[in-house]
């Protein structure tokens, strides 16, 4: 996972999960499925910000085995573990939210659970920008209502895995204004041609303390495409709470 501070995730009950969890096909998101089978292509170069133990590498592989695929996280156990499930595959160590890759290093950059739980969403979003030479895909959770919150006092969430918070570690609980979001877009240095969103609005967890109570969960592709008839139909939009739960563009 791609946050602040490694303490939550190098816990024994944190790297026991997430090598249990996210490692096939049948346990990928509706709107996950939607994207991947939209613009992965065979042989593209692949970045997994916040892997993990890395099993999401067998989900993608399902879908296109000829990948190739470099992942990173904050966690050294992480890591560790990621490097004994699939050795001979590369594995990062970052810290914070700068990459240490070249501009437009890879086919696809991949996000999937950072941006709502580090406050650091703005750059890593910009980073996994910068490196992505043709789609950037991730979530993000987002509110029409009041501003952004993004401080651990106000907005937080419990980490706790099987529902077993051990009382220790909390992180910030990340609910993006959309305003701001859409602002934070707008600055990027080449602005996205070709965007996909999937989402819904939803209770937040009950394991986060917020002042928002709904957040719309929200799974986006960006896309840098130079030749324009090669761009995927679809425009930007945000939906209000009043229309339908479930849009697709």
């Amino acid at each position: 996972m791609m946050k602040s501070h490694p303490g939550p995730w190098s816990t024994e009950n944190a790297v026991h999960f997430y090598s249990s969890h996210r490692n096939s096909v049948g346990e990928v998101y509706a709107s996950e499925k939607k994207i991947l089978t939209l613009v992965l292509k065979p042989e593209f170069s692949i970045l997994d910000l916040g892997c993990a133990a890395g099993g999401f590498y067998r989900v993608l592989k399902s879908f296109e085995p000829t990948i190739s695929y470099t992942r990173v996280d904050i966690s050294h156990v992480m890591i560790r573990k990621a490097l004994l499930q699939f050795p001979g595959t590369p594995f990062l160590v970052t810290e914070g939210s700068t990459f240490p890759f070249q501009d437009q290093s890879f086919d696809l950059v991949y996000c999937f659970g950072a941006h709502h739980l580090s406050e650091d969403w703005r750059e890593i979003l910009r980073e996994g920008w910068r490196v992505t030479k043709k789609y950037f895909i991730f979530d993000i959770r987002k509110t029409e209502t009041i501003p952004t919150l993004e401080n651990i006092q106000v907005s937080y969430e419990k980490i706790a895995f099987n529902n077993n918070w051990d009382e220790v570690f909390l992180v910030p609980g990340i609910i993006v204004n959309v305003n701001d979001f859409m602002n934070v877009l707008a600055s990027l240095d080449l602005v996205p041609v070709v965007q996909r969103v999937y989402g819904y609005y939803y209770p937040v967890s009950a394991k986060t303390v917020s002042p928002e109570r709904q957040v719309y969960r929200t799974m986006c592709c960006l896309g840098k495409v130079k030749n324009k008839t090669n761009v995927i139909p679809g425009k930007f939009r945000y939906q209000s709470r009043s229309n339908p739960p479930e849009i697709c563009t």
